[in-house]
């Protein structure tokens, strides 16, 4: 069995990976900021505290391994700068991997056009050229968004579905997405350990069908059982809607906002090459993998309404209208205003001093 290290072990990705390798009886050496706060144990798991930047913990972590995962993401950082914080991170890590003659990194980007690309999808392009430099392989596997229960992702199209009284509509949320199941994400970065490749390789995956951001919300509609009538939101730029997520989405709003201004670009599979490299490896369509992760899903994310809601907008119709649009943006903030606690949480409502 081989020893592998994991960066960014102790997110979403990182600890369904790690589990899966730890299963497979591989020994994992991981990086985490906090390792006292990680709950996994393990007799193969051995962890080392420190910061991405921290060149001296990332060289102890890749000294005599045999491959990494690069799995670190800024989102969650309260910085503006994170995509600088990346890059930096990403510089320490190539450093460190040309001293331990590391083999093979493989890292999760994000898919997404070349070009003019939200602050994001642009980070998560830049880290993995970074990461293409090291002596060794390094297979950059670019995929859109994860659904799997207690992802961010899935998370905020679940609280979505379940919070709002209506299913928004935009142009934004017609731009065409590729999501990818938590299990066949796994399957392939842990194929990507044999695959035999030189250099940087990019590899794009994806379930079979690709489909417009929102609907994904009307599939988590659809699943939920739940009834949202259309709300055709007016012309504007997205980031004027920013401060609306505070509103809505409390939970996620620090990483929620940087998703949003990534919903106009395609996150599509553009080549064949995940088919020629992994012919094995069959996704399961959105769906498919939308009902896997509400099945396997505890959270539960209370209405922003109450039940006078409807009567005070008789006619569903009147969300297409000014007038409309008014009186649900008045409503919200009358309601998270007035109880917040049983709006957010008080644990999730409480400011930091």
């Amino acid at each position: 069995m081989a020893r592998i290290a994991i960066l960014g072990a102790t997110g979403f990705v990182g600890t369904a990976l790690s589990l899966k390798l730890l299963d497979q009886g591989h020994q994992v050496v991981a990086l985490s900021r906090k390792p006292e706060k990680w709950p996994l144990q393990h007799n193969n798991l051995s962890t080392v505290k420190g910061e991405i930047t921290d060149e001296r913990a990332v060289t102890q972590v890749l000294s005599d391994v045999d491959s990494a995962f690069y799995l670190v993401h800024g989102l969650a950082e309260d910085q503006d700068d994170f995509e600088y914080i990346e890059a930096k991170g990403a510089m320490v890590f190539v450093k460190a991997a040309q001293k331990t003659k590391l083999k093979k990194v493989i890292y999760l980007g994000g898919l997404g056009p070349e070009g003019d690309l939200s602050a994001h999808l642009r980070s998560r392009h830049l880290v993995g050229e970074i990461l293409g430099l090291i002596p060794g392989a390094c297979l950059e596997f670019r995929a859109s968004i994860v659904l799997g229960a207690h992802s961010t992702s899935f998370e905020m199209i679940k609280a979505l579905a379940q919070r709002l009284p209506v299913r928004p509509y935009a142009p934004w949320l017609e731009s065409p997405c590729q999501p990818i199941a938590l299990t066949d994400l796994l399957q392939y970065l842990i194929a990507g350990l044999e695959a035999q490749v030189l250099g940087h390789t990019v590899i794009e995956i994806g379930a079979p069908d690709v489909l417009p951001y929102g609907d994904l919300l009307d599939l988590a509609i659809k699943i939920e059982e739940l009834s949202r009538p259309k709300f055709l939101l007016p012309p504007m730029d997205q980031r004027l809607l920013l401060p609306m997520i505070d509103l809505v989405l409390p939970e996620f709003s620090h990483i929620g906002k940087k998703l949003f201004l990534s919903l106009s670009h395609s996150t599509v599979v553009t080549d064949r090459k995940a088919l020629e490299l992994f012919p094995d490896i069959k996704p399961l369509s959105v769906e498919e993998a939308m009902k896997v992760a509400f099945a396997e899903s505890s959270t539960s994310y209370p209405a922003v309404w109450e039940g006078d809601f409807w009567k005070e907008v008789k006619d569903h119709t009147l969300l297409q209208t000014r007038q409309g649009q008014e009186t649900l943006i008045k409503k919200l903030k009358l309601l998270s205003s007035a109880y917040p606690d049983k709006f957010l949480g008080r644990k999730l409502w409480r400011k930091k001093k």
